[in-house]
């Protein structure tokens, strides 16, 4: 029995070594496929690096690999110079107290022939202090500002570069250039940072409020509105549409510089019988202009109202130009918007459109 046990035993053993050594063989017959190897500083995204004497910067490396696990991703780091500049395994340079220049280059270690290569230059300047114009702005929704940054340096050929960052792009952005645009309303931190690795900085907090201003109709119930076409071809259909906000029967039609009295017949708009586009067409008109007087409420209905022809739209005191369906300019302004029910919703600093309108139509602004 003793026997029997024994090999019962062994078998099972057998079996069992059997089984692991088939789920390793499976395991490493998995082939794996570097696509890419791609490495940049941590801090700026760029290629190339200038640190000051003595100073660092950290590598970020993205290894593209299928399948896409940590250990398929492993790299090494090699300079070319350690005189100038060396490396850690874990991407972190160190640039010597010699002048010059060294290349980094990142390996796979799962396929040495997929590398990256990032240009470190070393410097004796360096950058003492870095200071901005102003610490704190308010801005509404929409808004932009340029904070301006001042570097000061010590030593020859120092880098003076920097890199704008916000703490809440979500609430505000900047730019490579310190140009910070209001999204939301709330809070951000606007950092300007010293790319040589001496690690100057300062900050500005961004408060970003909303706009409350609305503008409701006083007491006029109508208003006078022109509208100015380009494409003479597709003018009426446009003109019709228009139409249909008039509060008369007649409207004034300009060919030309010319004005002719049109009538709108079962919702076509016509001169002496003839429609406009027809009209238009016989006399070699290449300018349309439509006057009529609509009702306020119609206002937003109406500067919404921005098919391929329409060149612009004057209510009242305001020309509205470059009309599209998210936005519209008033004197070369640009100003972004959405008609909401009988409303123009408008994002921006608003005061001329407000100027204008605000006892004609409510608008209501962000």
């Amino acid at each position: 029995m003793k026997k029997i046990a024994k090999s019962v035993v062994l078998a099972l053993a057998l079996v069992v070594a059997a089984s692991v050594g088939t789920g390793s063989t499976a395991e490493a017959a998995k082939k794996v496929t570097v696509k890419k190897v791609a490495s940049v500083d941590k801090l700026t995204g760029k290629k190339t690096i200038t640190l000051t004497q003595g100073k660092k910067a950290t590598l970020k490396t993205t290894v593209t690999v299928t399948p896409n696990k940590a250990a398929n991703k492993k790299v090494t780091y090699k300079t070319s110079n350690k005189k100038v500049a060396t490396v850690s395994s874990k991407g972190v340079i160190t640039a010597k107290k010699k002048n010059g220049t060294a290349k980094i280059t990142v390996t796979s270690k799962k396929n040495k022939k997929k590398k990256a290569t990032v240009t470190v230059k070393v410097v004796a300047g360096k950058v003492t202090k870095v200071a901005l114009d102003k610490t704190a702005a308010t801005l509404k929704v929409g808004a932009t500002d340029t904070l301006k940054a001042k570097v000061t340096t010590k030593g020859k050929k120092a880098n003076k570069a920097v890199q704008w960052t916000s703490s809440n792009e979500k609430v505000a952005t900047v730019d490579k250039n310190g140009k910070v645009t209001a999204v939301a309303v709330g809070t951000a931190t606007i950092t300007v940072k010293s790319t040589d690795g001496t690690n100057k900085s300062a900050k500005a907090t961004v408060t970003v409020e909303e706009y409350k201003t609305t503008v409701a109709p006083v007491d006029k119930k109508e208003v006078a509105v022109e509208v100015e076409f380009t494409d003479v071809a597709k003018v009426q259909a446009d003109i019709d549409q228009i139409a249909k906000f008039s509060k008369d029967t007649e409207v004034v039609v300009n060919l030309d510089g010319k004005d002719y009295t049109a009538t709108v017949e079962n919702g076509v708009v016509k001169i002496n019988g003839k429609t406009v586009a027809e009209s238009a067409k016989a006399k070699g008109a290449t300018k349309v202009t439509v006057k009529t007087t609509i009702k306020a409420d119609k206002i937003a209905a109406v500067t919404a109202f921005a098919p391929a022809s329409v060149k612009s739209v004057k209510v009242g005191t305001v020309t509205f130009t470059d009309i599209t369906a998210t936005s519209f300019k008033v004197n070369g302004t640009e100003y972004a918007y959405v008609v909401d029910g009988k409303n123009i919703v408008v994002t921006g600093d608003v005061a001329e459109v407000l100027k204008g309108l605000g006892d004609v139509v409510t608008v209501t602004v962000k």
